[in-house]
């Protein structure tokens, strides 16, 4: 009996080193007990991934961050000019102070604590394929990972390929920063809200990525131009050469056209804003 439960765990560890999956309703565990299932079953896996992890890095580059480099620092500098474009001025102090805090560069030195304290198992997995694609060690499915940033909650994870980006209007550190304002309510930080207003932004479901990948490509246009023509040019250079490739989360269409608008605007970031919020409602005045 002994063995064949140890046989199911096996195969259930290796099942979840492979995909990512795992049984939801803990029949290959050995106990009775649901609770005890479920701590064991999250202990052997949590050990399994760090270990291969560990196994997979061995020999390979380890990245470090810059001497003297803050997370903290580079998140407000950074994420500063999509918060302002955003948010009324009464609530970014209390955005900013919430995206400081949420960066985290995976790196050898943190990447084991990030997987054992990660809640969802199939998120700890999708991190550990994170770290292992920045290191150019082998992903667990054996498929290239192609991920640079992963947001879970009001957590930003980024690969330190982040600083070997060679795509002149990608950042990851944007991007993810962007899904967090509707993956967060407002009472949470101690904001105003009601039932219609109840995340920091209300953003369309299935606009998510395209307001994602527009403010991303929008905060680089800023960032490299110096005049109102350089927008345009440059707006022009990404529609042409630089939009995502169609994976069924975006139109691309739709992205250009709104990169378009925002380039053109005064305030580009409210533009992104009214073109990915839910149909049949409005902005709030405040962000007109």
């Amino acid at each position: 009996m002994a063995r064949k439960v140890s046989q199911s765990v096996d195969r259930e560890v290796k099942r979840y080193l492979e995909t990512g999956e795992h049984e939801q309703n803990y029949s290959a565990w050995p106990s009775h007990n649901i609770i005890e299932c479920a701590r064991e079953m999250n202990q052997i896996l949590v050990n399994a991934l760090v270990a291969e992890v560990l196994r997979r890095e061995s020999g390979a580059r380890r990245h470090q961050l810059p001497e003297g480099f803050s997370p903290i620092t580079f998140a407000r500098r950074k994420l500063r000019p999509m918060v302002n474009g955003l948010f009324p001025t009464r609530e970014r102090q209390t955005i900013l102070d919430l995206l400081e805090k949420s960066l985290v560069f995976l790196t050898h030195d943190n990447i084991e604590q990030v997987l054992r304290n990660e809640t969802w198992k199939c998120t700890a997995w999708d991190l550990a394929n994170l770290y292992l694609g920045s290191i150019g060690a082998q992903c667990l499915d054996g498929k290239p990972c192609r991920l640079v940033g992963l947001s879970q909650e009001t957590t930003c994870y980024i690969s330190m390929a982040y600083f070997e980006e060679d795509d002149p209007f990608a950042d990851f550190v944007v991007h993810e920063a962007a899904h967090v304002f509707h993956n967060c309510k407002r009472q949470r930080v101690g904001l105003p809200h009601t039932r219609f207003r109840e995340w920091l932004l209300q953003i369309d479901f299935c606009k998510r990525e395209t307001f994602a990948y527009a403010c991303e490509a929008y905060g680089k246009i800023l960032e490299r131009a110096r005049r109102p023509a350089d927008r345009k040019r440059l707006q022009a250079e990404y529609i042409e050469k630089w939009l995502p490739a169609a994976d069924g989360r975006i139109d691309r269409e739709e992205l250009a056209n709104i990169v378009a608008e925002a380039a053109a605007a005064r305030n580009g970031w409210k533009r992104i804003l009214a073109r990915c919020a839910p149909r049949n409602r409005v902005v709030s005045p405040e962000f007109q």
